[in-house]
């Protein structure tokens, strides 16, 4: 008897989450479909902000043994990009600048960078940089990083902090 009793429960909340199931999960998908739709900010993102360097991958591999190339011995960041309305400047290694115009879609995150400057890059790192800046394809943004991508997968990281 005491069986049975469970088995009534169970059906009853089988059947309850049942009726509950529908709902959520057109919930979700109208959630999922909202994000889906959303468009980044791009004025938020790049116009009147400093972005500096804080990481990279080539080939999958994070620039770990590069990192030091980042920072001045003070512990300044040497590498990075600001963007104005339609322009962008920034600079590799220090005293090393370059210059160019810039566009990006909000919807697509994607992201082209023409060099008007194009720097002096003289270390096998500060070429890695340029190349992967100058071949921009796409970003990844949050409120306080930035990330640039190239068609062969390869990133720069940014922060917004020093």
């Amino acid at each position: 008897m005491h069986v049975i009793s469970h088995l009534r429960n169970f059906s009853y909340i089988y059947k309850m989450n049942k009726k509950l199931y529908i709902p959520i999960l057109l919930l979700l998908s109208l959630l999922a479909c909202v994000s889906c739709t959303r468009e980044d900010d791009i004025e938020d993102i790049f116009e009147g902000k400093v972005w500096y360097m804080n990481g990279g991958t080539i080939n999958g591999m994070r620039m770990n043994s590069e990192v030091k190339n980042f920072y001045t011995q003070d512990g300044k960041s040497v590498y990075f990009i600001s963007f104005g309305p339609d322009t962008f400047n920034g600079m590799l290694s220090k005293g090393i600048n370059f210059s160019g115009t810039w566009t990006a879609n909000g919807k697509s995150q994607t992201l082209s960078l023409t060099f008007k400057q194009v720097p002096d890059a003289s270390s096998p790192f500060d070429k890695k940089i340029y190349n992967i800046l100058r071949s921009a394809i796409s970003y990844k943004s949050g409120a306080t990083f930035l990330e640039i991508r190239d068609s062969q997968d390869n990133a720069v990281m940014f922060g917004s902090e020093r």
